[in-house]
């Protein structure tokens, strides 16, 4: 035990029989002679004293000060009533030093410092969420895996619905195609639903070259008199064109900036290009011209864009095809886009899909509750 003017210091040590500590003090004697040290422990055999700190006048003005709930709520009477004056002091210490966040100037839940960080500019939306998460304590955490693992399959998906009770609510087809491309298209699709032929009127709209097999044949497939038939054509003939324009520029280097007053882009609608420049396209960073102006903005597909279209090309296709929420060929889109078919089973599991194998056909399904594979879980390797 020691003191000074204001506060007391005490520590205890099980004794000097006890001899597994792992922390000493030693002093080391060199022999000039004999060209060797010679180390000694200190007092009480090297231990190292961790001192608890107390303050006696702070005890006289609020009394003593209750403990943890969570303790032994016996254990200071016991002291109080047969414990040596030494381990009483001790006790008194470790109960003196325990502070309350309430009891802080500018903490605790009715704050006004805190509310203000809270609620003001100072603090970054994932540490306001993170916060709000805390309070409920019947709420799962999150592990930090868990968390980063969720901001990344949010780079790389559409925005989904985690308590959609139907699969066919998960995701928005309309958010995917964006509203200016979804709306154009949709207004031709219904304006083919006044002819007499309807199916015949929507391929004949496309010229056939720009058509790829797969969304042809799921097009021919679908019940003109279904209630959503303008809704999966829709969606079947945008995810037609997001291929084309993944087919177009996967291998370039850069993507020129497009004239949005024009209708179409190398016959791309134009609401459509300007959609997957937005989402599946990084803006490189300005370049001079000869005349000291800025040239028109260029574009560049990473591998993260590429997979993140793949991703909204699978997805939107499902949707295509009906409340069921399945693709039941994989393959033939993965052999349009020339991708790698494990790579596309290893996308929809990464989005939440069942993948089932039968022979050489893969074929996915959506299903709620929605729930995305675990950490390590992704497959083998990375995608691509």
């Amino acid at each position: 035990m020691g003191y000074d003017r204001h506060c007391h210091y005490s520590a205890s040590a099980r004794g000097f029989h006890y001899d597994d500590r792992r922390t000493k003090i030693c002093v080391g004697v060199y022999d000039k002679k004999r060209g060797c040290v010679v180390l000694h422990e200190g007092a009480s055999k090297g231990t190292i004293f961790s001192l608890q700190q107390s303050v006696p006048t702070y005890i006289e003005r609020n009394g003593q000060v209750g403990t943890d709930p969570s303790s032994n709520a016996n254990r200071p009477n016991i002291f109080e009533d047969f414990g040596t004056q030494k381990k009483r002091r001790v006790l008194k210490s470790q109960a003196a030093n325990r502070v309350d966040v309430n009891h802080v100037i500018g903490a605790g839940q009715d704050s006004a410092v805190v509310n203000q960080i809270m609620h003001g500019q100072s603090m970054s939306e994932s540490n306001r969420e993170a916060i709000e998460n805390s309070k409920h304590a019947d709420t799962e955490r999150k592990t930090a895996n868990e968390v980063a693992l969720e901001e990344a399959r949010k780079q790389l998906i559409p925005d989904y619905d985690i308590n959609a009770d139907e699969p066919s609510r998960v995701y928005n087809a309309k958010t995917i195609a964006g509203e200016k491309a979804w709306n154009r298209i949709h207004r031709k699709v219904t304006a083919c639903l006044h002819q007499e032929d309807q199916i015949d009127a929507i391929v004949q709209g496309i010229p056939e070259k720009n058509w790829y097999d797969f969304v042809l044949k799921l097009i021919k497939e679908v019940n003109p008199d279904s209630n959503n038939y303008a809704f999966r054509i829709t969606c079947a003939i945008t995810v037609n064109w997001m291929v084309k324009f993944y087919l177009m520029y996967k291998g370039k280097r850069t993507i020129p900036a497009v004239d949005e007053s024009k209708g179409f882009h190398f016959g791309i609608p134009i609401e459509i290009v300007a959609r997957c420049l937005e989402l599946f396209s990084t803006e490189l960073p300005p370049k001079m011209n000869a005349e000291g102006g800025e040239r028109a903005p260029e574009y560049v597909m990473s591998k993260q864009n590429k997979d993140k279209m793949i991703v909204h090309i699978l997805l939107l296709f499902m949707i295509a095809g009906g409340a069921s929420m399945r693709i039941a060929d994989i393959g033939s889109i993965a052999s349009t886009l020339k991708v790698p078919m494990h790579d596309c089973k290893d996308f929809l599991r990464y989005a939440g899909c069942t993948i089932t194998q039968k022979g050489d056909t893969a074929s996915a399904i959506l299903k709620t509750p929605l729930s995305f594979p675990k950490a390590g879980r992704r497959g083998k390797r990375n995608p691509r």
